[in-house]
């Protein structure tokens, strides 16, 4: 039987599947079509249809291997979502699945998938949002502990969203380091302390025995006055007289050794304090190496608050000028996309490291985000800061970056502006941030006042 309209012939076709009770499958279709027609595709279109069938097969494969990635991030808590996933996973490994009833499995997984993805991101903010408030409740019934508050404040910017795990390691490795410095740092406070209450209970001790002392001479003193009083020649006398020099004596030496021993006492306890207060600040140190980029070792955004917070009361107390750098690398997206992202953290940290060698001791560096740096320069009118990046692109650029076999000069775009009598200090930075702006329309690799 020939038909000549493809759409007769296609029902036709359908109808004999049905009859045959055999799957509508993509091959079934084409074998019986081709059999209703009385033709056959040419050579060319065989070889399409089984490149689209094969194409087919392989588009099925990767949904199967996708659905199944997904499900150890899905969880168990939708207990829907696991049936729907596997049924449509069947389907697309099944020769005998029509593309139709395959479509309909994935619209009903995509429905639960969506569910469950809401789902599991409300979860994960509120685990976040919890790990925030155990944090910051620490925080608090830490105040006293001072060495605590730049591993809180760390573990609280690291479990702000978007959490990676890279950005997590660079926290455990970082956090491991001031653990380790914190516990023998604090275990010799301890004992240092300890060592001060030994030494102030013997003080006490000693001033209770000097009490006891001069108890025992006073009540010497009185027998002898009462001697003396009741005497009635000189013979009787002379002897009370010697009595009383005698614990006089003995009251002056004794004196003299507990004036001795106080005082080894107090040298010992000065020494002590001065040991504990030395761990006290070591302990700050350690605890402050948490309030730097892990990556690039420059302070992070909340030592770069402090620490402008710091210059700009410190310039108002002096009468001095305070300028800010903004510094931005340049085309550190292409570097990125052309080398990796291992590559770009490289290139953040030599510049970091340029800089530091660059400055002078009482700038501050700092890593304002991403390929963003920020350079605090006291005592620093507008131009002489200026002047102070300019030498800095100077030296970056006369020190190419090397990665295994790979060379690149690094460049960076900046903007430079000079705080100003009662200007919010952040109003500062945005201006050197516009100016950094104009430094890249320019062309790049510039510093700009603003």
């Amino acid at each position: 039987m020939t038909e000549n309209n493809p759409s007769e012939t296609a029902r036709h076709a359908l109808k004999l599947l049905a009859s045959r009770r055999l799957a509508p499958t993509p091959d079934n279709f084409a074998s019986i079509y081709y059999e209703i027609a009385g033709s056959k595709p040419n050579a060319n279109g065989d070889a399409q249809d089984a490149d689209r069938m094969a194409l087919v097969r392989e588009l099925c494969e990767q949904l199967a291997r996708t659905v199944e990635c997904c499900l150890p991030v899905l969880g168990e808590d939708d207990a829907s979502i696991g049936p729907a996933a596997w049924a449509l996973i069947r389907a697309c490994r099944s020769e005998f699945e029509s593309l139709a009833n395959l479509n309909v499995k994935l619209s009903t997984f995509n429905h639960r998938l969506s569910l469950a993805a809401e789902d599991q991101g409300e979860i994960r903010r509120a685990l976040l949002g919890l790990l925030q408030l155990v944090f910051e409740n620490i925080g608090e019934l830490s105040l006293d502990d001072h060495w605590l508050r730049g591993q809180i404040e760390a573990l609280m910017k690291a479990s702000e969203a978007p959490v990676s795990l890279r950005r997590l390691d660079d926290l455990r490795r970082r956090l491991m380091e001031v653990i380790q410095k914190q516990s023998s740092l604090k275990s010799k406070s301890i004992e240092a302390q300890e060592e001060m209450k030994r030494l102030l209970a013997a003080f006490m001790e000693r001033l209770s025995v000097a009490a006891e002392t001069s108890g025992e001479h006073h009540r010497q003193m009185e027998a002898c006055a009462k001697k003396i009083e009741s005497a009635n020649s000189i013979a009787e006398i002379a002897p009370a007289i010697q009595d009383a020099l005698s614990a006089t004596r003995w009251m002056s030496v004794e004196s003299a050794r507990n004036r001795d021993v106080l005082s080894a006492m107090k040298v010992k306890a000065e020494e002590a304090a001065a040991e504990v207060a030395q761990l006290r600040k070591a302990l700050d140190m350690a605890s402050a190496s948490a309030r730097h980029d892990l990556l690039t070792g420059a302070l992070n955004r909340k030592g770069l608050e402090e620490a402008l917070e710091r210059e700009v009361a410190r310039a108002a107390r002096q009468n001095t000028t305070l300028s800010i750098a903004f510094l931005d690398i340049d085309d550190f997206k292409s570097i990125n996309d052309t080398h990796g992202h291992g590559f770009g953290d490289d290139a953040l940290s030599h510049l970091a490291q340029v800089a530091r060698e660059s400055m002078r001791p009482q700038d501050t560096l700092a890593r304002f985000g991403g390929e963003e740096f920020v350079i605090l320069m006291p005592d620093t009118p507008l131009e002489e800061g200026v002047q102070t990046i300019v030498r800095l692109q100077r030296a970056l650029t006369q020190r190419f970056f090397a990665a295994g076999d790979t060379r690149l000069f690094i460049t960076f775009s900046a903007g430079v502006a000079e705080v100003g009598k009662d200007e919010p200090p952040m109003a500062a930075i945005h201006r050197a941030d516009r100016g950094m702006y104009q430094a890249k329309r320019a062309g790049k690799n510039k510093v700009v006042s603003a």
